[in-house]
């Protein structure tokens, strides 16, 4: 792992400019109170990110700077202060008010979802999980069970990216976490020429401890026939669920 550097943000702007949103095209953002060592910018490679550009954004149920650390801890955990679920549990959240270019239907964003609960806690009550949502956020626990109907970033079964969903998880991850899916890329239909509100999350669930993160690049609005919604592997081909 090479020398990277994990920077906290002094606004919510700069993660948002960090993963490629136009300036024009940002009309505010925030961090809706999450502790903000939970977030981080990277400007150097790192677990195969940046996907454009020398910059992307980091939310993490821990700290994001963690990132970068050796994988050398079996339970590398951070207990953050600032936002919770309504489970009590470390939320970090990138709430994004934007304006959709004219002529511009579809928006896309790339991510991986790494986490330290992999491979030990799979199917378990802990399931970290991650969600992008447009046009607000929507998110109810029960149990180790997660539902978001404005959930745009589900796996080819209409899942939410978890822990027990395991979509693609592999270990050596490049970075301090434990397992990671692979580079995927979501996306949403969008109405041109209006504003809407974006919220990317990662939570805990069931506890604090053992940490989960999302890398997000590469931002980009787009004029498709078909913008069907759903997390899909770069090359547009849908990566099989894999269970492990």
């Amino acid at each position: 792992m090479g020398p990277t550097t994990i920077i906290t943000p002094t606004a919510a702007q700069d993660l948002a400019l960090a993963m490629g949103i136009n300036a024009s095209d940002l009309i505010s953002a925030s961090l809706n109170g999450s502790d903000s060592a939970g977030v981080g910018i990277a400007t150097t490679p790192l677990g195969g990110f940046p996907t454009q550009g020398t910059t992307f954004a980091i939310l993490s149920t821990g700290r994001a700077a963690n990132a970068e650390l050796p994988n050398n801890e079996g339970n590398l955990s951070t207990n953050l202060g600032g936002l919770n679920n309504s489970d009590g549990r470390d939320l970090v959240q990138l709430a994004l008010r934007v304006k959709v270019p004219a002529n511009q239907n579809c928006l896309r964003v790339d991510f991986k979802f790494f986490s330290e609960e992999f491979p030990e806690f799979v199917g378990s009550n802990f399931n970290d999980t991650f969600t992008a949502e447009l046009g607000g956020s929507n998110i109810v626990i029960s149990g180790n069970s997660v539902t978001a109907p404005l959930n745009f970033a589900f796996d080819t079964l209409h899942q939410i990216i978890s822990v027990n969903t395991v979509f693609g998880v592999t270990g050596n991850t490049g970075t301090t976490y434990d397992g990671m899916t692979p580079l995927l890329r979501t996306q949403t239909p969008v109405t041109p020429n209006t504003t809407t509100d974006i919220v990317f999350s990662v939570q805990d669930l069931g506890d604090s401890i053992y940490d989960s993160a999302v890398f997000l690049d590469r931002f980009t609005w787009a004029d498709e026939a078909s913008c069907g919604a759903g997390a899909q592997l770069p090359n547009r081909l849908y990566l099989p669920l894999v269970r492990r």
